[in-house]
């Protein structure tokens, strides 16, 4: 047994899909060879076929990573940092150490192509810009509009108006709001909706751009955050959530507003279309409510976030390359293979509106702010075990702040976990995870199985009485 270090993505029928699976266009001896890590297999499927059908004579890899900028980390670390890199959940803090390795890209004509508001969290304590929002996914409540009629209740149009509506529907056996509560972002996503305006008022951006650039501990402002809970338990009470709820994950959570067990939940456009094709019932949509305003907002994430390799200004025509991979990801038609379809806002002042097809979600949104949500990777976990706490009674507000703020500032303790390499494994490697593997255990001998594709492989495998294991989760190996 030997304790090795290398990210493993996932263990899918007895295949470990190493992270750094090459699944792109395009040979790997030339100088200008481009390598672009994309963060899920769905972005494999649909942004690189059409990146490589826009330049089909460049030398691009497409490669799946993680949703973890710790992955670009550990390949800087053994000198194999990515030419682009994505991630989804993310935040300034988040990539630190990674800063000195990043290309700025306020000084490239990229940026002015932004609207000013999806760069404004971008900008570090230099007003770097290294990293870029591609296009925003809008998150609201998804109402059964139907049901609101049929017991003759008005749609909410400010927070308290939203209280009334929680409250009758509950009084009729109906539950208010089926919140998929099991999954850590929702949590996250409830601290933030529920204390919006605390997040958008001076000290709420005041905070987030502090936190963003923070090299080291991330400084709380006690008065602020001790408002945020207190709305964020405010509004758990308001929709009568309870401890229950803590075990609805999005299946349940989903299946409850199918069958009109509940009156409202929430989602994506994609999500509500989804919806629509189960129920015999009108939806629409309705914003988060500030509590401490008559302000409404609409909760919105990047589909993806990117960075450019600062080697790559060494090499103009790399560069140009990648830029031109960037305005790809950024035209109408690269966005809404990013986002998964239509109805998401443009963050391009190039493109004209990306909602036409989705019905009624520009009109909704016009009079309605836009929030970008904070999305540290550590505020998933510390959301979860912070809502959580209030749920089950074990916290009130003070301590789950405290919980909160705790977890935020955790020094990171990756579990150890053990790969016996005296076994053979079916494993997918690029010539960059090979040479990574065989750097950090010389002993483990790697056969070249030659030209061939996966199902061939699988069908040699099976043909000689091999099976598949069972699936694992993702694991970590620390050496």
């Amino acid at each position: 047994m030997q304790k090795t270090k290398c990210y493993l993505a996932a263990l899918v029928s007895g295949v470990l899909l190493v992270t750094g699976i090459w699944a792109g266009y395009g040979q790997s001896k030339k100088n200008d060879h481009l390598t672009v890590y994309l963060w899920e297999n769905r972005l494999m499927k649909n942004i690189a076929p059409y990146i490589h059908e826009q330049f089909p004579d460049q030398d691009i890899e497409f490669i799946i990573g993680n949703n973890d900028t710790d992955l670009y980390s550990y390949f800087k670390e053994h000198g194999e940092l990515p030419d682009i890199m994505t991630v989804r959940r993310f935040s300034g803090t988040d990539a630190q150490d990674l800063q000195p390795y990043l290309m700025d890209f306020a000084s490239y004509d990229v940026v002015s192509k932004y609207y000013s508001y999806a760069v404004e969290y971008y900008k570090d304590t230099d007003d770097e810009i290294q990293w870029l929002p591609i296009c925003a996914i809008p998150q609201t409540i998804i109402a059964n509009k139907t049901l609101f009629d049929q017991y003759g209740i008005k749609v909410p149009e400010n927070y308290e108006e939203y209280v009334q509506v929680c409250q009758q529907f509950y009084d009729k056996g109906i539950k208010p709001y089926s919140m998929d509560l099991a999954e850590d972002w929702s949590n996250q996503e409830i601290i933030q909706a529920a204390a919006i305006g605390e997040f958008t008022s001076l000290y709420g951006i005041d905070w987030r751009n502090k936190a963003e650039t923070s090299a080291g501990e991330i400084k709380f402002d006690d008065v602020l955050w001790k408002r945020i809970f207190s709305e964020t338990s405010q509004f758990l009470k308001d929709s009568h959530f309870s401890k229950e709820d803590i075990n609805v994950n999005i299946n349940t959570g989903t299946q409850m507003f199918v069958e009109g067990k509940s009156a409202m939940f929430h989602g994506q456009p994609t999500d509500m279309q989804k919806l629509q094709d189960q129920m015999d019932a009108e939806l629409i949509r309705i914003p988060y409510f500030s509590q401490t305003s008559d302000s409404s907002f609409v909760y919105m994430f990047p589909s993806l976030n990117i960075a450019f390799n600062k080697e790559l200004e060494k090499n103009k025509e790399k560069l140009d390359t990648a830029l031109d991979v960037l305005d790809c990801m950024i035209s109408e038609q690269g966005q809404k293979l990013i986002a998964d379809g239509s109805g998401v806002i443009s963050l391009n002042t190039d493109v004209p509106s990306m909602m036409q097809n989705v019905s009624g979600l520009e009109e909704e949104i016009k009079d309605t702010s836009i929030y970008i949500r904070y999305s540290a990777q550590k505020s998933f976990d510390a959301s979860l075990e912070a809502v959580h706490g209030i749920l089950s009674g074990k916290m009130d507000e003070m301590q789950a702040y405290n919980a909160f703020r705790s977890a935020m500032n955790s020094k990171d303790s990756k579990e150890k976990s053990t790969v016996n390499f005296e076994n053979e494994y079916s494993i997918l490697l690029t010539d960059t995870t090979k040479s990574i593997l065989k750097k950090i255990n010389p002993k483990c001998a790697v056969e070249q199985i030659g030209d061939t594709t996966l199902s061939s492989a699988w069908i040699a495998a099976m043909s000689n009485g091999q099976q598949p294991s069972a699936p694992e989760d993702y694991i970590e190996v620390e050496k």
